[in-house]
């Protein structure tokens, strides 16, 4: 009996163990058939939308609301790949991403070359930002010769450089720096090497908060520069994979998600209004 009792739990042993690897099978091939691996591009160091923590590891508000992207499209895998701010739609342009997140707003050099999804995740409202202590500086006409801190292929950048084609005769310097940190930004214009930046509220909230040693070292000033909102871009031909990622973010804006994982992030519900 107790022969008989061992042969039958090792029989079982053996079904059990090739039904558990059978159905690891079925789902590895279900996985490689139905779901399409999607990557995405992003930033490394762009504080509290797309960068680093402590550990390494990608983190932001990008990052966040593409988790919950993904999880909604079970037709799609993403997967993260992190670079510098300039080098995410060069990656783009080379077809090794398939989604570029990186708070990118709308302009027409940006539209002849990507697809920009429809539905908006957050508005971006920006101004010039100098040194706290600054009374010479209120709009773009100010700041003709003038140095002003920008980065390459950012909207900012794109918006300086416009106003330089219509003022030749005494355009602004545009200085292009790309991956500086939020210390190097305030010490920079507080010490003269930039006149001026071009910034979100929130974002001289953060630096004053962070450098500002309660004090306000850096402040906003005139009209806003540039009031838009950003988008993920996709390339002109991947309008499949766009129309659904327009579905999801526009499902959690209804829902309340999206504006939840705003608050979570950035401190505040910056996906209607600044």
């Amino acid at each position: 009996m107790k022969k008989i009792g061992k042969q039958l739990i090792a029989a079982v042993l053996i079904t059990a163990l090739a039904a558990t690897f059978t159905g690891c099978g079925r789902k590895e091939a279900l996985a490689n058939a139905d779901v399409e691996k999607i990557i995405v591009g992003t930033g490394n160091a762009y504080e509290p939308y797309c960068y680093l923590d402590d550990s390494g590891n990608l983190a932001g508000y990008e990052y966040e609301v593409l988790k919950v992207v993904d999880e909604l499209l079970p037709q799609y895998e993403f997967e993260f790949q992190t670079s510098d701010f300039a080098n995410v739609l060069i990656s783009l342009d080379a077809g090794k991403i398939d989604i570029a997140a990186h708070q990118y707003e709308y302009n027409e050099e940006r539209d002849e070359k990507y697809l920009f999804g429809e539905e908006a995740y957050t508005t971006y409202v920006t101004y010039l930002v100098v040194a706290g202590d600054r009374t010479d500086i209120t709009s773009l006409d100010d700041l003709q010769g003038l140095k002003v801190k920008s980065s390459s292929g950012s909207n900012a950048s794109y918006i300086l450089e416009n106003y330089n084609q219509e003022h030749a005769d005494n355009p602004i310097q545009i200085d292009y720096v790309n991956n500086s940190t939020d210390e190097e930004t305030v010490t920079g214009i507080l010490n003269g090497v930039w006149d001026a930046t071009i910034a979100t509220k929130r974002d001289v909230e953060k630096l004053n908060k962070g450098y500002g040693d309660g004090a306000d070292v850096l402040k906003t000033v005139g009209e806003a520069v540039q009031s838009s909102s950003t988008y993920f871009l996709f390339d002109k031909e991947n309008t499949t994979l766009k129309e659904a990622v327009d579905g999801a973010v526009k499902e959690l804006r209804e829902n309340g998600r999206l504006a939840e994982i705003s608050t979570q992030v950035i401190g505040g519900d910056y996906t209607e209004s600044e």
